[in-house]
C-alpha cells in the first residue's frame, strides 16, 4: 500500500513501482487519479510518448490499468507509465500489425508484412487533409463521387462512361453552326 514517506525517512521499497487502476482523468489539467490498493492518488501526470517541440496527447481511460512510479515512495510524487492490458482493456492485435484503435470504433493499422496501411472510420466520419499541395504517387481508386472546385488537369487521356475525351467520335456531325450528336 503507498503511503506519505514518514518524517524519518523511511519506506518500503515496493512503494517506488505499483499497478493501479485510472478513476478520474481531468483533460484539462492533464492530470488524473489512480486507484492502488485501497487508495486513491491526488491528481497525477501521466507520460505522453513525446512532450517536446514535438508533442502527442492521448489520455488515459478512467478503469485503465497503469504502472505508478513514486519517487522515494511518495505516492504525491507519482507519475503514471499506460498500457498495460487488462480485462477491462484486452490487447487489440495478436499479429506484427500495428493498431490504434478508438472510442468510436475508428482503428488505423500498419501491417509492415503487406506493406499496407489502412484507416477504418464508422459512418458520418470526415477526413480532412489541409496543404499547399497533397502528393499522390500511383493508382487511385475513388469508390463513390467526387466534387471539385478547381480545374482538373490530366496529362492523359479522360475516360467518362467508356468515352475517351482524345478519341471518341460524334455522329450526325454537320458543318457549320450545327450541332453534331452524341458521343459514340
Amino acid at each position: 500500500m503507498i503511503r506519505t514517506r514518514t518524517d524519518e525517512g523511511d519506506f518500503d521499497p515496493a512503494e517506488l513501482i505499483q499497478i493501479g487502476v485510472v478513476q478520474a482523468v481531468d483533460l484539462s489539467a492533464a492530470r488524473c487519479t489512480v486507484a492502488v490498493g485501497g487508495i486513491e492518488s491526488p491528481p497525477l501526470r501521466w507520460i505522453e510518448s513525446r512532450m517536446g517541440l514535438t508533442r502527442s496527447w492521448s489520455p488515459p481511460s478512467e478503469g485503465e490499468q497503469v504502472l505508478l512510479l513514486c519517487m522515494d515512495g511518495e505516492l504525491a510524487s507519482g507519475v503514471i507509465l499506460r498500457g498495460i492490458p487488462s480485462d477491462a482493456f484486452l490487447p487489440i492485435g495478436d499479429s506484427i500489425e500495428e493498431a490504434i484503435l478508438f472510442p468510436d470504433g475508428a482503428r488505423i493499422a500498419y501491417d509492415p508484412e503487406a506493406h499496407r496501411l489502412t484507416a477504418h472510420l464508422p459512418g458520418g466520419s470526415t477526413i480532412d487533409v489541409t496543404a499547399d499541395t497533397v502528393n499522390i504517387a500511383g493508382d487511385v481508386a475513388i469508390d463513390g463521387s467526387v466534387s471539385v472546385t478547381g480545374t482538373v488537369t490530366a496529362d492523359d487521356d479522360v475516360i467518362g462512361g467508356g468515352k475517351s475525351l482524345k478519341t471518341h467520335k460524334h455522329s450526325a456531325v454537320q458543318p457549320g453552326s450545327g450541332q453534331s450528336g452524341a458521343p459514340v
